[in-house]
């Protein structure tokens, strides 16, 4: 009897155990197991993947739920966001009477054709203001020019000025003056000169003119006086070639510029004195020399008299003072040097008022001096204290 083999189907000789084909077992029962096992395992596993299948089935359509409300809920929200602003805008649209498309197209149009004729009427008012700076920048340019024309002419009205001074003051001479042409020539050259270092002391002149007399014959005992009044220097025909006695005339002009002081009482022979101790001291110094006129030896400035010899009197003042006061001047040019000097007394005069030196014989003077050059002051004092003039 032939036994089938449950794996192989193969037909095997009754009494063997194994296959003689696939090598299985031909036990009969074990066959039968292994058939139920098959069935019931076949079932399980069929009923473990419809199982699972249905468990994946329902993640996934569980999952998509998910994912389909999450997108859900965030369209919500972008509408939420996005919404409003277009509700708006539509809104606004709706008020300026823009619809539909076409609505907006117009008003794009508009839009842009007034843009066009704005920025046309703009470029106009460009160009129109750069046409009307380009003029403002013309008649700016003439101004600065008309300026510098104004400056220069300030500089020539100022040139002008001195000049004016200097011609104001240059002499002319009266017409019944006795004088050569040629000696005309010499004194104007002269007086020009001097004029010029009086200037650099600091004076500006006067207004109005001066004049020479120059007459054959003066008054007894004098040979050259300046009259303040008529602003005319008086000089004796003999003397014009004395470019010191011309100069000492018009220093008075120049220390009287002011005026000549009143004095109906007589007390202000010391303002006299100092003043012609400085009319004859500045054409000294300009000369160089102590006593340049041989027709005024007595006002040799080399010698040192007291200031004792000074009496109360207009005389006195004009003839001691000039040598008493000119010497002591004389020799603060030996200790600081004439440029400076000259100027010390030039400035200390033009300080001074004439009532000042009424009752201190001139130390008020002396104490200008001390004033305007401090550095000095003992050297100055010296010169005056030795002379015997109380300071």
């Amino acid at each position: 009897m032939m036994i089938e083999c449950a794996r192989c189907k193969a037909q095997n000789a009754d009494g063997q155990k194994f296959c003689g084909d696939c090598g299985g077992p031909l036990d009969p029962a074990i066959g039968a197991i292994k058939e139920l096992m098959n069935s019931t395992l076949r079932d399980q596993v069929h009923e473990i993947i419809e199982q699972h299948y249905k468990d994946q089935k329902v993640v996934e359509i569980e999952t998509t739920q998910a994912i389909v409300s999450r997108l859900s809920d965030w369209a919500k929200l972008f509408a939420f966001f996005v919404g409003i602003p277009i509700g708006l805008l539509l809104l606004i649209l709706g008020v300026l009477g823009i619809k539909t498309y076409t609505d907006f197209s117009k008003q794009v149009d508009k839009a842009k054709t007034d843009a066009t004729a704005q920025l046309a009427k703009a470029q106009e008012g460009a160009a129109k203001l750069k046409s009307e700076g380009d003029s403002l920048a013309g008649e700016y340019q003439k101004l600065r020019d008309q300026f510098a024309d104004t400056a220069a002419l300030g500089e020539q009205v100022k040139t002008l000025s001195k000049k004016v001074d200097v011609i104001g003051e240059k002499l002319g001479f009266t017409p019944t003056s006795k004088i050569s042409a040629e000696a005309r020539g010499r004194l104007e050259a002269s007086f020009a000169k001097f004029q010029d270092y009086v200037k650099g002391l600091g004076y500006r002149g006067t207004t109005g003119s001066l004049s020479f007399d120059i007459r054959d014959q003066i008054e007894v005992g004098a040979i050259a006086y300046y009259d303040p009044e008529k602003r005319m220097m008086v000089i004796d025909a003999k003397y014009v070639g004395d470019s010191a006695v011309v100069n000492r005339e018009y220093m008075h002009h120049v220390l009287y510029s002011s005026g000549m002081p009143n004095d109906p009482n007589s007390v202000l022979a010391t303002y006299y004195a100092i003043e012609s101790g400085l009319a004859w001291y500045f054409p000294c110094s300009y000369l160089g020399n102590p006593n340049p006129s041989p027709t005024s030896s007595s006002w040799d400035l080399v010698k040192k008299r007291q200031f004792s010899e000074l009496r109360p009197t207009v005389s006195s003042a004009m003839n001691d003072g000039t040598q008493v006061w000119g010497g002591a001047f004389w020799e603060l040019r030996m200790i600081l040097g004439q440029s400076a000097a000259d100027k010390l007394l030039f400035d200390a005069w033009f300080k001074l008022k004439p009532d000042e030196v009424k009752a201190d014989n001139g130390a008020s003077f002396v104490r200008k001096l001390f004033d305007l050059d401090p550095t000095h002051k003992s050297q100055i004092r010296a010169v005056f204290v030795q002379r015997g003039l109380p300071l």
